[in-house]
């Protein structure tokens, strides 16, 4: 057995153990002072009798009496005079003399026997003045008398206690150890390697503390094999994606060596746009780092949205009017919420770009800021709508993932590094926020993201200098 377990049941039966020796000892002592006075009120009138007895009838129909009486009670009873010898002339053994001797001093009850059947003798006067002294001794078995009283029989009932404790304690040491062993051993594998290792169900189907205990260890395990997944994934993208652009640099590195000076200008400028990809690329990845480890060095300052959103969608259309795309932001609620103002920025930029980029020509991008409560939040809720060829049903929630592109747009021309909505997603959590998307019936996609207000009143917030803007 682990050492864990011992150290439970150990300390567990020794504490029972001792609670109920301490209360054994409280009843026994609680009982022999009663029993020893209601003895001494019996014998001393038992012993009256008896010698009133003796001396009133012939020693024959006395010692017919003492038989007869001694039946009825289970006692076997013997008078003596104050000098230690038998009235009916039964010999006396020299320790039963003592005895005698010892009580004839007092009118007290007498226990001389600290062991065996229980053994009691009383001193009291006859009519004639003799001094007389009344023994009474139990005649049952020995081992009734065992069972009954005695130094063995307090032993024998402390074995009773200390095994009925021990089941006990087994019992709940077990119940308390195995789980935790449980525990240990999945962590070990999980150590090992062996990511799908899971407590076991019936652990966690409780409601105690243990049971949550292991609904914890699951979700953490569950929690570091997504993560790890997740790393070796971002790892195999991140290969993929470097692959072209630096093998394009390549190609036109060697190109501009044998190249004229014409033919080198054009190759240096591709160049510099492969070389511009990748440290765009570094950046994101760097800013997606940082959020997935919950980084602490994003401020958390007031930022007012509705502000914030018409400067984003006066750049973006800006940008769009070079492709015949127009974006107009249709509704602003004045708002204050709590982030980072250039992650957050960087947030929507993302979400409002990726809609020009797939909205078809000469189409709108629709944006609009409102206030919802939901679930006794109030929320800021911003919708970004395209009229582009949407997405897939079942890819819906992959498009926030890195380097996810959807099928149609792996193109480097039109699909980017997938970057840019994983950096939305992260960065909309680690301001408590949700962000979805979802196909429009009416053809296109609807990207909602959800950030919770400030406490603020209304009348602490600046207003816009406009709730729509249409470039």
């Amino acid at each position: 057995m682990p050492k864990l377990f011992w150290k439970i049941f150990l300390w567990f039966w020794g504490a029972m153990l001792i609670v109920n020796c301490a209360i054994i000892l409280s009843v026994l002592s609680i009982r022999s002072v009663s029993e020893q006075k209601r003895a001494q009120s019996m014998m001393s009138l038992q012993a009256r009798n008896v010698a009133e007895m003796f001396e009133s009838q012939s020693p024959k129909s006395f010692s017919d009496y003492l038989i007869d009486f001694g039946q009825t009670t289970d006692m076997h009873f013997s008078l003596y005079r104050s000098d230690g010898s038998d009235v009916l002339g039964t010999p006396t053994d020299r320790t039963t003399h003592l005895w005698i001797s010892e009580a004839a001093q007092d009118d007290k009850t007498h226990f001389p026997r600290p062991y065996g059947p229980p053994l009691m003798l009383q001193a009291t006067t006859g009519p004639s003045g003799a001094r007389y002294i009344l023994s009474a001794e139990h005649t049952s078995i020995r081992l009734v008398h065992f069972v009954r009283g005695g130094v063995g029989t307090q032993i024998l009932r402390l074995l009773a206690v200390a095994l009925a404790v021990a089941l006990v304690c087994f019992a709940l040491a077990h119940h308390i150890a195995a789980p935790i062993l449980h525990l240990q051993s999945v962590s070990r594998r999980i150590a090992t390697g062996d990511l799908t290792a899971r407590v076991w169900a019936r652990l966690t189907s409780g409601r105690d503390e243990i049971a949550d205990l292991g609904k914890d260890f699951n979700l953490m395990a569950e929690q570091i094999e997504t993560l790890l997944h997740s790393q070796s994934q971002l790892l195999q993208a991140i290969s993929h994606e470097m692959r072209s652009p630096l093998a394009r640099l390549t190609l036109a590195a060697e190109l501009a060596k044998v190249s004229n000076t014409t033919e080198s200008e054009v190759l240096l400028n591709r160049i510099g746009i492969e070389a511009a990809r990748i440290e765009q690329m570094l950046t994101q990845l760097l800013t997606l780092a940082r959020l997935d480890s919950g980084a602490t060095s994003f401020p958390r300052t007031p930022v007012e949205l509705s502000l914030l959103l018409s400067e984003i969608v006066s750049d973006a259309s800006f940008e769009g009017s070079a492709t015949k795309r127009s974006v107009i932001l249709t509704h602003a609620d004045p708002c204050l919420i709590e982030g980072s103002d250039a992650l957050l920025r960087s947030a929507i930029e993302n979400v409002i770009r990726n809609a020009v980029r797939y909205t078809r020509e000469s189409s709108i991008v629709e944006v609009s800021l409102k206030l919802h409560n939901a679930l006794e939040r109030d929320l800021a809720v911003i919708h970004v709508t395209d009229e582009g060829p949407g997405i897939p049903s079942g890819e819906l929630s992959e498009i926030f993932k890195p380097f996810y592109r959807v099928s149609s747009a792996r193109e480097r021309e039109t699909g980017g590094a997938g970057l840019g909505l994983a950096i939305t997603d992260r960065a909309v959590h680690l301001y408590r926020g949700s962000v979805a998307a979802q196909n429009r019936a009416e053809g296109g996609l609807d990207v909602e993201i959800r950030l919770p207000l400030l406490p603020i009143l209304p009348h602490q917030l600046p207003a816009p200098d406009s709730v729509s803007t249409n470039v």
